[in-house]
């Protein structure tokens, strides 16, 4: 960093290196999205108020404590020592290095200046928040090597529940309702297919609408994505990363209503804590093996220390769903983090591909003569999904178990099964012979099955954009950097429309209603709470009561807009949307 003096946050920003800028685009991925056009325009969105705000949720009370300090008037290192708890003096040459890394502060050791938006954003100094919790004393983990797989056959069951689930919004469409989201008896018969908990269900929906897996078609059916084919066609451990990253990036808490893509208790916060507690949690598993569970009081006072910004009961809650949850998904077992679940933490993609230790795949299956399926360990995804389709499941996991009935076989004639498929299926997969009564079975609905119960080719739906959220990779970030210190991020790259037309009402609900059903994005006119008219790119998730809910591209977050205040429309093209 450039040694001569500052005079402002944008100077301080010119005096960096290629490799410092990178660090703040993967301290702060909101400041990259979109790219900005110079270090000018890098300088006002770091010191924006909202950008400001979601980089304090990621300080400690410590780090909080320097920049409250520092809020009101600028300092020397030797001045703010003295001016902060003593608890932070000893390490306080490291907190101030995170602020200027994070573009909070800047200046030299003899001036140093906090953003002008701190003053208004930061008003408490969390000095109740200080101390690190003293921990239990480890009594002896539990084998590395066993964590990794029982994470690992977690992961593979809840894939299987992925692809199970899949199958039915690729053959029988879940109906939406007028107000949003699914059906309950829809839920309820999905829960009953995949032989879970309803709060389960409701959890892998949200995921899988979050991975862009699933969507809304223009006949109000949640059908799968042309992404879907894309997603499958990946390596299992590619598969589950990418249902891991929506995971954690949920707006709410999946497993906690009964209605999802309904939209209830979704705020931006959720994931914000969810990411809290997974790193929380890391910490707590590297300095003792006793369960955060059972010691809650103080993994919640380690929690408000290293995050105290969202302390409070709602993210006490948070974090008692996220354990709970991340068991689900094999992301931690037993209150440990695997290392996939620390890839996936750290937005680390291909570390947590690599470190996550699916269990081996048995390549057949019994069918006893109760026509009871027995698979001695999980089965290959695809095959338990095809089986799945013709047998109900009883159990999966370490050991799988189906059952063939009447019903079943129906089922499977219904999606398009035939007598042909069967002996195919069973002749690659099955252990020994088919029983007589399962011939039968099959033979009896192939005579009565009618021509037109075969089933219809669906539709294909728009695959989803890629949405941007705070995660941003190296490699990304250090091309925005280089860009910016050469010049080639111009404002041309960031050009609004020549014209944002004005429609009536009802035309401009329709082409709303179109970007939402084809997962594009536009550009809108907007006239905020304060007056001011802004023009952004936004892409519409759902519309009603005078409202639309849309993710915003400039903020980097999904934002409620009222119809009224929308004043004109314009397409975005993709190059605008993507930069």
């Amino acid at each position: 960093m450039s040694t001569s003096r500052p005079r402002s946050l944008a100077d301080s920003l010119r005096g960096r290196s290629e490799v410092q800028l990178t660090e703040l685009f993967l301290g702060r991925p909101d400041l990259a999205h979109p790219a900005p056009a110079d270090i000018s325009s890098l300088a006002r969105r770091a010191t924006a108020t909202p950008s400001v705000s979601r980089t304090l949720d990621i300080l400690s009370a410590p780090q909080l404590h320097v920049l409250f300090t520092l809020r009101e008037n600028s300092m020397s290192t030797d001045a703010l020592s003295e001016s902060v708890d003593p608890v932070v003096t000893a390490n306080l040459e490291v907190e101030i290095e995170v602020l200027l890394k994070l573009g909070l502060v800047w200046g030299l050791p003899d001036s140093l200046s906090a953003v002008t938006s701190v003053r208004d954003t930061l008003n408490e100094g969390y000095a109740d928040a200080l101390i690190v919790p003293i921990l239990p004393e480890s009594k002896g983990a539990a084998p590395k090597q066993d964590l990794q797989m029982q994470s690992g056959l977690a992961a593979h069951t809840f894939m299987s529940l992925a692809h199970d689930a899949l199958y039915i919004f690729r053959t029988t469409p879940l109906t939406a309702l007028r107000s949003g989201g699914i059906a309950t008896k829809d839920v309820d018969q999905l829960a009953k297919f995949l032989a879970v908990p309803l709060n389960e269900a409701c959890l892998l929906i949200e995921v899988l609408y979050h991975a862009g897996l699933i969507s809304l078609t223009t006949s109000l059916q949640w059908e799968v994505t042309t992404k879907y084919e894309t997603w499958r066609n990946k390596s299992k451990e590619s598969q589950w990363v990418v249902l891991a990253q929506a995971w954690l990036d949920l707006p709410l808490m999946g497993s906690e209503g009964n209605k999802p893509l309904s939209g209830t208790g979704e705020s931006p916060t959720v994931g914000v804590m969810r990411w809290q507690t997974l790193r929380t949690l890391q910490w707590w598993n590297e300095h003792t093996d006793a369960a955060p569970t059972k010691n809650w009081k103080l993994f919640v006072k380690a929690l408000d220390h290293f995050y105290p910004r969202r302390r409070g009961a709602r993210r006490e809650e948070v974090a008692k769903v996220t354990l709970r949850e991340a068991e689900w998904i094999g992301i931690a077992h037993g209150g440990i983090l695997c290392e996939a679940g620390i890839g996936i933490t750290a937005d680390n993609a291909p570390a947590a591909g690599s470190s996550l230790r699916l269990p081996a795949e048995v390549t057949d299956f019994l069918i006893q003569g109760d026509l009871t399926v027995i698979a001695a360990g999980p089965l290959p995804l695809e095959v338990g999904e095809k089986l799945h389709a013709i047998a109900d499941i009883e159990s999966r996991g370490a050991a799988s178990v189906y059952r063939f009935t009447a019903e079943t076989i129906d089922r499977g004639m219904q999606a398009g099964w035939k007598s042909q498929d069967f002996n195919e299926f069973f002749q690659q997969w099955v252990k020994g012979s088919i029983p007589q009564p399962l011939t039968y079975l099959i033979n009896n609905a192939t005579e009565i099955v009618l021509e037109d119960s075969e089933s219809k080719p669906k539709a294909s739906t728009a695959a989803r954009l890629g949405r941007h959220s705070r995660r941003i990779t190296e490699r990304e970030a250090a091309r925005i950097a280089s860009a910016l210190l050469k010049g080639e991020i111009t404002e041309a790259n960031l050009a609004e429309p020549e014209e944002v037309f004005s429609l009536n009402t009802s035309a401009l609900i329709a082409l709303l209603k179109s970007a939402q059903e084809h997962h594009t994005g536009v550009w809108i006119g907007y006239a905020e709470a304060d007056g001011s008219t802004s023009t952004q790119i936004v892409e519409p998730i759902r519309m009603g009561d005078g409202t639309m809910t849309a993710f915003d591209h400039g903020s980097a977050n999904v934002r409620t807009f009222a119809i009224s205040r929308i004043s004109g429309i314009a397409p975005a093209k993709m190059n605008e949307i993507n930069s």
